[in-house]
């Protein structure tokens, strides 16, 4: 088993909402592709399968209750890529992880493996005393 810390968004408390949020969605998805270096800037990158049918559902909800304004897009390219390893939480919303441990990734995962994004195992609360 391989435990690694992650980057996420700029603003990652809470759930994606919608495209320029600057979140990262948490949840269950599905690498869709592999891209090797000179296939995306990160070096290498995992696309997920962001928005799945739950992120569409409830991205609508939210909509139609006025949640969040109608002009609003749900987003996509989600990754998990490499370049991460800066100390701090600076994506548009994908998971950055340094490029060492993007190889190890890279080697084990393939098209339809299972991600299950959790923004943090620490409660707000215990993470500001930090």
């Amino acid at each position: 088993m391989h435990v690694f810390d992650a980057e996420f968004g700029k603003n990652w408390v809470g759930n994606k909402k919608m495209r320029g949020d600057y979140a990262t969605p948490e949840g269950m998805y599905r690498i869709t592709k592999k891209m090797d270096p000179g296939k995306t800037k990160y070096y290498k990158a995992l696309l997920l399968n962001y928005p799945n049918t739950d992120d569409i559902q409830n991205f609508k909800k939210e909509v139609s209750k006025g949640a969040l304004p109608s002009s609003a897009r749900i987003g996509g390219l989600i990754e998990i890529h490499g370049n991460g390893g800066k100390g701090a939480d600076w994506t548009e919303g994908c998971i950055a992880i340094t490029d060492r441990e993007m190889d190890i990734i890279y080697k084990l995962a393939g098209i339809g493996t299972p991600v299950t994004i959790v923004g943090s195992t620490i409660d707000l609360d215990n993470v500001l005393k930090r």
